[in-house]
């Protein structure tokens, strides 16, 4: 047995995407939810990271730092010329820190994961990672055998290859429920990361209340039910953890916003006959409900080394071409000096944020477009904003070993959760911005 850590311990972390604090109740009212929150510990009041967007959150999750310090700052590369088809963060290397799955594998502990974020080519020993094919050539086979573990791939597509539709869902967490069900029962993990995306993906395409989220909601409350069976069928539960969370919400949409176009006009990016785009002094990169300005690297330099009038002129063009944007769509321009604190990235310039309802996106065609008339990129609903926008806080809750029962958390941020989780697992887990929340564990 590991230092520190009991015979038999174990601990399933469950992250429902997009299941926001606004959501609770509702999922109160099913039986598994339900059973699950009567036995936690939790928090129903916990603040996202900035962006507030699927990879800096779960990144922060099992590191405890803020995204401009794991440095997973976005879901998307910065790859201008591929604008609209950009690589995503998917590979551990991105994470500057020090993980909860790492520590706890370094102390013996038996680690897998299920299309939890970040984890591509991870030293997880069981792992579907999350990473898709991007390029004609690829294939979703030939890219999961490159970035995870191939026997255990190999396993589960042989039982559950059938039930895959690409991304579609529910299709896709069918296949994560079925994969963990059997993962549990057949290799029985001591630390088991799941990654569920049926609501959020349910949101993007029809809204933040539609009846086709609730609906995900519930097949969610029966695959938690579904993972509870497994674990009491294959261990001790009193000596296992479940922790059940969410990592934003979401806001619903009308907008899309296309910075790039504004800074294109302005002479700012340029674009060649093909309409690619070849060079930029200045880029927006997109988060959703926010964005990212970037200068290039020439411009870096210009600024860097250029007379303060010529730095304050360059940064006037800047000013200028972002004012073109309607002003009914953009909250606020945020400078980089407030950019720590938040926890973005603050290698940027600047960063927008866009008015609730308004979204950004990469493209250069048009100015702006209604969200019912797109074909590309079309969501009904979205997340990346502010976190402490009202009615867009998410929850967290944890049960069993480790745990304080009955104890309620006020409130909480996202990088709280680490430090939290690595007091249960047993594993020091250095340098985090977030505190453990003692009350919550068990004395």
């Amino acid at each position: 047995m590991a230092e520190g850590r009991v015979e038999g311990q174990r601990m399933l972390i469950v992250s429902l995407d997009a299941v926001g604090a606004r959501d609770l109740a509702f999922m109160s009212e099913l039986p598994n939810f339900r059973r699950i929150r009567e036995m936690s510990a939790y928090c129903d009041h916990v603040k996202s990271v900035y962006p507030s967007i699927t990879y800096p959150a779960h990144s922060t999750i099992v590191t405890g730092q803020k995204p401009s310090r794991h440095g997973v700052v976005n879901n998307i590369r910065m790859q201008p010329q591929r604008a609209g088809k950009e690589d995503w963060l998917w590979h551990r290397k991105y994470i500057k820190a020090d993980t909860i799955y790492d520590l706890a594998r370094k102390k013996g502990w038996t680690t897998a994961a299920l299309l939890w974020p970040v984890t591509a080519r991870s030293r997880i020993k069981y792992c579907v990672p999350e990473i898709f094919p991007n390029r004609d050539w690829q294939n979703q086979v030939m890219i999961s055998a490159v970035n995870g573990p191939i026997p255990y791939q190999i396993d589960l597509l042989g039982e559950f290859g059938h039930l895959l539709d690409g991304l579609n869902q529910p299709n896709l967490d069918n296949f994560v429920t079925e994969a963990a069900e059997y993962t549990i029962c057949k290799y029985n993990p001591d630390l088991f990361l799941i990654h569920l995306t049926d609501v959020d993906t349910h949101r993007h395409w029809f809204g933040l209340d539609a009846p086709e989220v609730f609906e995900a909601m519930r097949r969610h409350d029966e695959r938690l039910g579904r993972f509870l069976k497994a674990l009491e069928e294959t261990g001790d539960m009193a000596k296992t953890t479940v922790v059940v969370l969410g990592d934003h919400c979401q806001i619903n949409t009308h907008t899309a916003v296309y910075p790039n176009y504004y800074l294109k006009e302005a002479g700012l990016l340029s674009v060649s006959e093909k309409g690619m785009i070849q060079s930029y002094d200045f880029y927006a990169q997109h988060c959703d409900g926010c964005c990212y300005i970037y200068a290039g690297e020439a411009m870096k330099r210009r600024l860097r080394k250029a007379p303060k009038q010529e730095r304050e002129e360059l940064m006037k063009q800047l000013r200028a071409a972002l004012r073109q944007i309607p002003s009914e769509m953009i909250a606020k321009i945020i400078p980089r000096k407030q950019l720590r604190e938040l926890g973005a990235d603050n290698d940027c310039i600047c960063m927008l944020e866009a008015v609730p309802g308004y979204y950004f996106q990469n493209g250069y065609q048009k100015p702006y477009e209604n969200v019912a008339e797109m074909t590309e990129h079309r969501m009904l609903a979205t997340h990346g904003y502010l976190p402490d926008l009202p009615d867009y806080e998410t929850f967290f809750m944890m049960s069993g070993f480790g745990v304080a029962k009955g104890e309620q958390a006020g409130q909480m941020h996202l990088w709280d959760e680490a430090p939290t989780l690595a007091k249960i697992l047993g594993v020091c887990l250095k340098d985090a911005d977030g505190t453990a929340m003692e009350q919550m564990l068990a004395k």
